[in-house]
């Protein structure tokens, strides 16, 4: 009992869970070392490439919300997660949770081990209620939050790759035109000894090629990949890259926004659990996903630290007459809120409401710009195809010379 107390007890006599969790760190790392041993037994499951879709994780926190609103203990509750889970690596992690428990480490620091599969926000709230006690509420909040980013997301998602697969599509039909189409027809013309029109030539040379040189296609396809890899694998190529997104003519207006209204529902639901200002806006800063947003974020968290106001951070300064406000990351109605709040308090009810308007906004151009790029794609097709179709008239317009050369 004595050894039990000197190992997990302080001087005070407060139990400190550093030491049981650094235990049981020890104890997988030394179950990794013995399934390596046993590599080639039948007793061990490899599992590779192992993942949690946000659609899995939100079912999780949906059912664990619905069990515990419904009064049912939270070891209980995990319990029937862990065996209606269809996810066998979420499986284990929430069995992980449970076992945990058990052992006095909160369920905060469990999910703190897996980054990958339960973002800040999420942790960032467990950990509110375990101070708080009110975690019913807080998954409440969770998960419709959850539910409202996944929607989000497969929207701004749905808005990048569908001009994409369209051009794609379009780049396709071009070069099956050009390979399998193109020299049949001009084959003719070339043995005659003609000289082909200006344009034509343009488009054998590009159909040749394509038959021909199609690894430097390849190669040059391949080296810009790597190129956008090498760059993301850099803080400064993803900080250039995030500043270019967020600049784009039409596609750039979906960053900004969307990250706005992360940064505005992650913050108000922090607030609402009544986390502290300055962890509210670290905790935000680390949900968005634009790098220069997340920068933009620490900035203005760094600034209220040393006592300077939001709106003031924000860059929004109303001492003068004529307004000049600088910020290109949010908006000047934004800042404008904020400064309001300031002087009312009443800030998460204001930020909602802008929170709604950004949101409906955002998912309207989304809508429009979906409806809009149709046509603009038939028309990129319609100028592709038309090019290469006329290329392949001109030549039948000097049929005359052609037939007297035969």
């Amino acid at each position: 009992m004595n050894l039990f107390w000197n190992t997990f007890y302080d001087k005070y006599g407060n139990f400190d869970n550093s030491k049981c969790i650094r235990m049981l760190e020890e104890t997988k790392k030394k179950r990794a070392k013995n399934s390596w041993k046993s590599l080639w037994s039948m007793n061990i499951e490899i599992h590779m490439f192992e993942s949690v879709s946000k659609k899995e994780l939100w079912n999780f926190i949906n059912k664990l919300s619905i069990f515990l609103n419904s009064w049912i203990d939270i070891k209980w509750a995990l319990w029937i997660s862990v065996k209606q889970t269809k996810n066998p690596y979420l499986k284990r992690i929430t069995q992980e949770i449970k076992d945990n428990i058990d052992h006095w480490i909160s369920i905060h620091e469990t999910m703190t081990n897996y980054p990958k599969v339960f973002d800040t926000l999420t942790v960032a709230l467990i950990k509110v209620w375990e101070k708080t006690g009110k975690l019913g509420s807080i998954l409440g909040e969770l998960d419709t939050n959850m539910l409202e980013n996944i929607e989000l997301k497969g929207k701004v998602k749905w808005a990048m790759i569908y001009p994409i697969i369209l051009l794609s599509l379009t780049f396709c039909m071009v070069i099956f035109m050009m390979i399998f189409i193109v020299p049949r027809i001009t084959e003719s013309f070339e043995k005659a000894g003609s000289d082909l029109p200006a344009l034509t030539e343009f488009v054998v040379n590009v159909s040749n090629f394509f038959i021909h040189d199609w690894g430097k296609l390849i190669i040059g396809f391949v080296g810009v990949i790597l190129f956008f890899k090498l760059i993301n694998a850099t803080y400064l190529g993803r900080f250039v890259l995030a500043n270019i997104y967020h600049r784009l003519p039409v596609f750039g207006y979906i960053v900004k926004q969307s990250n706005i209204v992360y940064f505005i529902k992650s913050f108000t639901i922090l607030l609402d659990s009544w986390v502290l200002l300055l962890e509210s806006l670290k905790t935000s800063s680390l949900v968005v996903p634009n790098l220069a947003y997340k920068k933009e974020l620490v900035r203005i968290k760094n600034e209220v630290e040393v006592w300077l106001t939001i709106s003031k951070a924000l860059w929004l300064n109303l001492d003068y007459e004529e307004n000049v406000y600088l910020n290109k990351m949010f908006s000047e109605e934004f800042a404008y809120v904020v400064s309001t709040w300031e002087e009312t308090g009443t800030l998460s009810n204001s930020l909602k409401k802008i929170w709604e308007n950004y949101n409906n906004e955002l998912k309207r151009y989304i809508g429009n710009l979906s409806s809009s790029m149709e046509p603009i794609i038939i028309v990129i097709v319609w100028i592709l195809v038309g090019t290469i179709v006329v290329a392949i008239m001109l030549p039948f317009f000097q049929m005359g010379s052609i037939a007297q050369q035969l």
